[in-house]
């Protein structure tokens, strides 16, 4: 499964902040089957985190040891990328 969050994360607007939290691989690979794949930085504050996995409560944990203040929590059923097409 995979998983689009959208929220918010005290700091995390200043790049150095932002750079703290994610840099180490520690901070990606949650699990062995769960694994943060990226995360956005949006204007005006909000952040988008994408997580694969088996268990979502894995990526909410996540977001709340990270201080996300979470406006939502979205399964991704596909999505196309430089040209594939992946189903979930």
């Amino acid at each position: 499964m995979r998983w689009l969050a959208i929220g918010t994360a005290p700091g995390w607007d200043d790049i150095k902040k932002f750079d703290e939290e994610l840099k180490t691989t520690s901070m990606w690979r949650l699990d062995p089957r769960t694994t943060i794949t990226s995360v956005t930085a949006l204007e005006g504050g909000r952040l988008l985190a994408e997580c694969q996995g088996d268990s979502k409560e894995t990526f909410e944990e996540w977001l709340k040891n990270k201080g996300w203040n979470v406006e939502s929590i979205t399964t991704v059923t596909h999505m196309a990328r430089a040209g594939s097409i992946w189903e979930f």
